[in-house]
């Protein structure tokens, strides 16, 4: 059974109601052989998001939107998109002969455009969306002032726009649970929006209120320099995000604005969790070792929570009998610029086999 339609009964949809799954859920937990080992931690998982259908953590949310579409009679709808969640809506959508229209941002890698593109969706490129913090809030008003004179639908993955959607992505911590069999210690997620922290973490507070577990992990909020929303906030004792004018080149990680961040914030501060800062360098020398070390295949976004790890083991946050897991949120094919520049560091050479001699290769 698809792990989403198992828990159809914790998310916000009639019970009658049918998700039209893809495949989403039931993504491998995958312990590391190399990374985890190297800095003495007996116990590093990765959580392979990257492996739903469209190769994130967004299908789940896509899922239950698109369901609750189907749900409420809605045929067609408007969303952004700095990629990952365009691709998953306008495949779920074209399943389900919904229209969708994506406002997409200046830095939206090609391979996401090219995926949004092939499964049917209608793009528009809104010039410094992402890219500056006055007119990304000036853009998210005015597609939501948009969406009401039309009396359609704006879907954004967050919980400030698209609450119960979000909550496919709280599923994430049901599984982690019932795979290990247990609770992580810590759990290191990728934080842009903040959304996806805030749903594993509600998640994981389903299961206590259930009494499904008894005891709850730390929820530890990791962000590129640039992208620095929740982590100096959590640091100084902040209740509220702050905004930033710097934009990460880490697509998908590009919220300069509060949209769930500080829903976030208040996450880890309840989790008695704590952030982490990592540069853009950091996260694609991470993404070269989980392919090279690991044989984990994720795009920059998807090595932020390694990263993360990393990071904290160097400041001795994390203890060497600790379960620890990493959210891969995910897959490489979606950004594949940074992958062909480590890809173009070693050469493909042409040879003979008439001539070809064993010194040229290890056998």
């Amino acid at each position: 059974m698809i792990l989403l339609e198992k828990y159809l009964n914790y998310l916000p949809l009639d019970s009658d109601s049918s998700l039209g799954t893809l495949g989403e859920g039931n993504t491998p937990l995958v312990e590391s052989s190399s990374i985890g080992k190297e800095v003495g931690m007996r116990h590093l998982f990765f959580k392979s998001e990257h492996m739903n259908p469209t190769g994130s953590f967004k299908d789940r949310f896509a899922a239950v939107e698109v369901a609750l579409m189907r749900q409420a009679g809605i045929k067609s709808f408007i969303a952004t998109s700095s990629g990952n969640t365009g691709s998953a809506l306008a495949a779920y959508s074209a399943r389900h002969k919904i229209k969708c229209q994506i406002f997409i941002n200046d830095i939206t890698p090609a391979n996401k455009l090219t995926q949004m593109l092939i499964y049917g969706a209608k793009l528009f490129r809104v010039k410094g969306f992402g890219i500056s913090e006055e007119k990304s809030r000036f853009i998210f008003q005015r597609l939501q002032d948009l969406s009401e004179q039309c009396e359609t639908r704006l879907v954004i993955s967050a919980y400030e726009y698209s609450s119960a959607g979000m909550e496919g992505v709280k599923t994430i911590a049901y599984e982690l649970v019932e795979q290990m069999k247990g609770v992580p210690n810590l759990v290191f997620v990728p934080v842009g929006g903040g959304g996806l922290l805030t749903a594993i973490w509600r998640g994981f507070l389903d299961l206590k209120a259930q009494k499904i577990i008894s005891v709850l992990p730390r929820i530890v909020a990791v962000q590129p320099q640039l992208n620095d929303t929740v982590v100096t906030p959590f640091f100084n004792g902040s209740l509220k995000a702050q905004t930033v004018a710097t934009t990460t080149a880490v697509s998908g990680l590009a919220v300069q604005i509060d949209i769930d961040a500080t829903r976030a914030l208040h996450c880890v501060r309840e989790s008695n969790g704590f952030g982490i800062l990592v540069t853009d360098g950091a996260c694609l020398k991470v993404q070269q070792e989980l392919c090279l070390r690991e044989g984990l295949y994720v795009e920059p976004a998807g090595a932020v929570s390694v990263a993360g790890f990393q990071e904290a083991v160097a400041q001795k946050r994390v203890a060497p009998h600790e379960k620890v897991v990493c959210i891969l949120s995910g897959h490489g094919f979606k950004d594949p610029t940074s992958a062909n520049s480590i890809a173009e560091e070693s050469e493909v050479e042409e040879v003979d086999l008439n001539k070809i001699k064993l010194g040229l290769f290890d056998c």
